[in-house]
């Protein structure tokens, strides 16, 4: 990973000293470019973050030179850390950026539904909604820079269309990497990044504090532990276990645990996919609560 030396306060000093107009005419009077990105999208434990990070085009020269901002999965965490402190101390002045938290119960309730909404379909929708929402609190987004998700061209169409749904146009570029090649972008995965270790230290401090979850990745070794040992009463993890991941349906297939819906019309539309996943070889005991049967579930 890069290891960048960094002088946060002579960064910022040097970018606002350059800023001749007060950020309110910046947003009423001046185009914006907006780069969106995301962290978080393979591990099994805790949320996505998704961000979009946006400055007037005026300055994009001043911001991207004088803060180098670089794709986060590329620099150090505390190269990020002091890039996100950047990025704090110019909110409101000379940009801005929202992040989007994605949680683990958000997206298995998806993943499981009866109308199954993908994790490309997800990320689709939370990038509109980021560009929509900056729309509406009235930045005139003229340019919009997204590392992609699935083929270019769809993604283009459907954010395209979302903008059309508000009456407004924008150059769209969609890009593999583009979070290495945008500088809008590069922050935005910073944004993303950040927030998201962060939320992974919370969750930390909650459900293992004596121990490590590692970084949420099934690739993790601390992870990877974290998920084979812990035995959590009823449907064997905390909130924070993305059920939809295949490493937690792997899991709870090798610990025998199933679960049947009876006669419930309702029921068994919404879970239809579930019980095939819960399926178990082996079933010892039966613990019935109305239409639900559960199948050597930890109690």
């Amino acid at each position: 990973m890069k290891k960048q030396q960094i002088d946060t306060e002579e960064i910022v000093k040097q970018v606002l000293s350059n800023v001749t107009e007060s950020f309110e005419e910046l947003k009423q009077n001046f185009d914006w470019q907006l780069g969106i990105d995301e962290a978080g999208r393979g591990p099994v434990i805790g949320p996505m973050l998704y961000a979009a990070c946006y400055w007037p085009t005026k300055y994009h020269q001043l911001i991207s030179e004088t803060c180098k901002f670089a794709d986060s999965k590329q620099i150090n965490e505390a190269t990020r850390d002091k890039l996100f402190d950047v990025l704090t101390q110019l909110k409101g002045k000379v940009l801005t950026f929202e992040t989007r938290e994605l949680t683990a119960e958000y997206l298995s309730k998806n993943q499981l539904a009866h109308l199954i909404i993908n994790l490309n379909d997800i990320s689709h929708n939370t990038a509109a909604d980021l560009i929509q929402n900056a729309i509406i609190k009235g930045y005139k987004i003229t340019e919009i820079y997204v590392d992609t998700v699935g083929p270019k061209q769809t993604y283009r169409n459907f954010l395209q269309g979302k903008l059309q749904e508000l009456g407004k146009v924008a150059n769209i570029v969609v890009e593999e990497k583009a979070d290495s090649k945008y500088a809008n972008v590069s922050a935005a995965s910073i944004c993303a990044k950040v927030t998201r270790d962060y939320k992974i230290t919370q969750i930390q401090q909650e459900i293992l504090p004596n121990d490590s979850i590692g970084s949420g990745y099934p690739g993790d070794p601390k992870t990877k532990k974290y998920l084979e040992n812990t035995n959590i009463r009823f449907f064997v993890f905390p909130k924070y276990i993305r059920f939809s991941w295949q490493t937690i349906k792997t899991i709870i297939n090798d610990r025998d645990l199933n679960i049947d819906y009876k006669d419930e019309q309702e029921a068994s539309k919404q879970v239809q996919n579930l019980t095939n996943f819960f399926l178990s070889k082996n079933q010892t005991k039966i613990y019935n609560y109305k239409s639900v049967t559960f199948s050597n579930c930890i109690l």
